[in-house]
């Protein structure tokens, strides 16, 4: 089995990397806990380089419009309008696929090995498989939210999933599986990382790209809110929401303390991993334009999240402005995954379907809500809020959602385990919609897999 492994990461191209002793020539034969420890680092940084997962935003009504100019290369604008137009053929950009299934063969090798390795630093190995175990547990998740039905505890056992990667064999037969096994095994992982991560914390802001317990209770809010799990969701959100500050919106911060720019990882980062989706510095990025849905969410003369985003302009030959509309402030360097103000969210959202914590979960929609908004415009809100029944209370969470982790790979998977809708847009003087229900809503695999493994579609 581990020869296969070795034989394997050398296929990969990582023989390459110098951390890893070559053995022989073609093998790749990691033996010192820091070696280990190298190998899951280039899981981490690969992931948000190669997910994009983000660009789910083009699917989503998170997008106002898609502009071809000036937009990476006239290849990648073509390819990315059938993915804004709901068009799944070959010409569509692809989603990430292969690099997840990367990320899992790492912590894969990472698994396989490191508890045997050759102490060569003081870090616990236990935290290094903790981490493996997340990686893997994040990158099925990642997958079956793009590539498998959405989660439903009546069918969720029939329906279509995706392969599961959980050790490693060049010889395995990667066929899809039903939904409930991949979560399953998801679930598995995150109870193996609970059981040997040792940091509740990392030790240092730059570090918050790695998964902790406090992570990984982040994580597992989030996978239980998908799954239904309105108990275990609930009870994970709480848990953490002591230990991180919310940013005061209402206290003017700098732009590099928004919640959603973390370059460094600011210290209330839970997990700053993945590259969110666009942004901008006031020039043409059509792909990133809010959408007239999303900003209407954003009241001007109310929310002081509408202070911080960017506008988007395109210039006539004297270079002159036309605004095109509005962009989240980011940065090519910034990373989001987790951070507390979901777990506000998630908290309110799962506890609007428990009966004894419904007026909590009421306050936890409001907490968030009081470090967005303009002081004179919560006592609306707290009337609001709190005459809402608990149908009432999640529609107005998502609504919240939609305002608070914009352009970050939530909207479209916000819309796949929830209601579904109709979805209209115009390109190029044509409209195009996604029905209620569609089946679109689960992304094909793409062809470049099936194209090397045709086993796929069986």
């Amino acid at each position: 089995m581990r020869k296969n492994a070795y034989i394997l990461l050398a296929a990969l191209g990582l023989a390459s990397c110098n951390y890893l002793e070559i053995e022989p020539v073609g093998k790749v034969i990691p033996h010192k806990t820091s070696e280990y420890r190298a190998l899951l680092t280039e899981g981490y940084s690969r992931f948000p380089y190669t997910s994009s997962k983000a660009y789910t935003g083009l699917l989503s009504d998170e997008v106002g419009m898609f502009h071809e100019g000036n937009f990476f290369d006239s290849s990648d604008a073509i390819a990315l309008s059938y993915n804004y137009t709901w068009q799944y053929e070959t010409q569509m950009w692809e989603y990430p696929y292969q690099y997840y299934y990367r990320a899992a063969f790492q912590a894969n090798a990472v698994i396989d090995g490191v508890a045997d390795a050759d102490d060569d630093s003081s870090e616990d190995k236990r935290q290094i498989l903790g981490e493996a175990y997340a990686m893997r547990a994040y990158a099925h998740f990642d997958l079956v939210n793009l590539y498998g039905k959405p989660y439903d505890p009546q069918t969720a056992s029939t329906d279509r999933g995706v392969p599961l990667s959980t050790y490693i064999d060049i010889e395995q037969k990667y066929r899809p599986t039903n939904v409930a096994a991949v979560y399953r095994q998801i679930v598995e992982d995150i109870e193996a990382a609970e059981r040997t991560m040792t940091l509740e914390k990392q030790e240092s802001p730059t570090l918050n790209y790695r998964f902790s317990l406090d992570a990984l209770a982040a994580f597992k809010a989030r996978v239980m809110l998908y799954m239904r799990n309105w108990q275990a969701a609930y009870d994970a959100a709480t848990g953490l929401l002591p230990k991180y500050e919310l940013v005061d919106f209402n206290a003017s911060p700098d732009s590099g303390d928004l919640p959603w720019k973390a370059t460094p990882p600011p210290p209330k980062a839970i997990l700053a991993w993945e590259r969110p989706f666009g942004g901008g510095n006031g020039d043409l990025r059509g792909a990133s334009i809010l959408s007239d849905k999303i900003l209407g969410l954003l009241d001007e003369a109310t929310d002081n999240r509408r202070n911080y985003l960017n506008p988007v302009n395109a210039y006539d030959e004297n270079w002159t402005p036309t605004l095109l509309g509005y962009c989240v402030n980011r940065s090519s360097s910034d990373r989001v995954a987790i951070r507390i103000d979901e777990m506000y969210l998630i908290a309110a959202e799962a506890g609007s379907y428990l009966p004894a914590e419904l007026e909590k979960a009421k306050g936890y929609l409001l907490d968030l809500k009081a470090k967005r908004l303009k002081p004179e415009a919560m006592e609306t809100q707290r009337t609001k809020v709190g005459a809402m029944d608990a149908e009432q209370l999640r529609t107005e969470i998502a609504d919240e959602r939609a305002r608070e982790v914009i352009g970050e790979g939530q909207r479209w998977m916000d819309l796949r385990r929830t209601t579904r809708p109709a979805i209209v847009k115009t390109y190029k003087d044509r409209t195009y919609t996604l029905n209620a229900n569609d089946a679109r809503y689960t992304l094909p695999f793409p062809q470049s897999a099936i194209d090397s493994n045709p086993e796929l579609n069986d």
